[in-house]
């Protein structure tokens, strides 16, 4: 018997169970990963493909894309974390915090189309980014 904690379900690994994946042997966490990607892509295939029927609403229309836009940016971040060295599983685990985090998946599938020339840049666009998620939007904060 493996003493090693497994999600309840795999399919039901998006229901708050991604923390089992530090437990699994590389090699189970990959299979229950690679499990996952499908499910992920038709969810957010079937939003994009609902987004586009719905013409009439606007805002239903883009409500839908970005449910879509997290479910692709679900498929980047478990991606990122499997190329991640084995020997860096505490940063890793960390990467997948923002898998439950809705503002940082549409950060993160936005900077997909960014093409920053160093690390320095890319954060500089990510902060701007961030900036449009803070609950006072845009706010100029100022000394008085």
């Amino acid at each position: 018997m493996d003493p090693i904690a497994a999600p309840s379900k795999s399919i039901d690994i998006g229901m708050r169970q991604l923390r089992a994946l530090a437990n699994m042997p590389p090699k189970q966490r990959w299979n229950v990963i690679a499990e996952g990607l499908p499910i992920l892509l038709t969810s957010a295939e079937a939003l994009y493909a609902a987004s586009r029927v719905n013409d009439e609403n606007a805002r239903v229309r883009e409500i839908l894309q970005g449910h879509a836009a997290e479910e692709a940016a679900k498929i980047l971040i478990l991606l990122d974390y499997v190329r991640c060295p084995l020997g860096l599983s505490d940063p890793a685990q960390r990467m997948l915090r923002v898998f439950y985090d809705h503002g940082t998946r549409l950060i993160y599938a936005t900077a997909c189309g960014w093409r920053p020339t160093d690390v320095n840049e890319l954060r500089t666009y990510v902060d701007r980014e961030r900036a449009s998620h803070y609950i006072e939007g845009y706010a100029e904060f100022s000394p008085i």
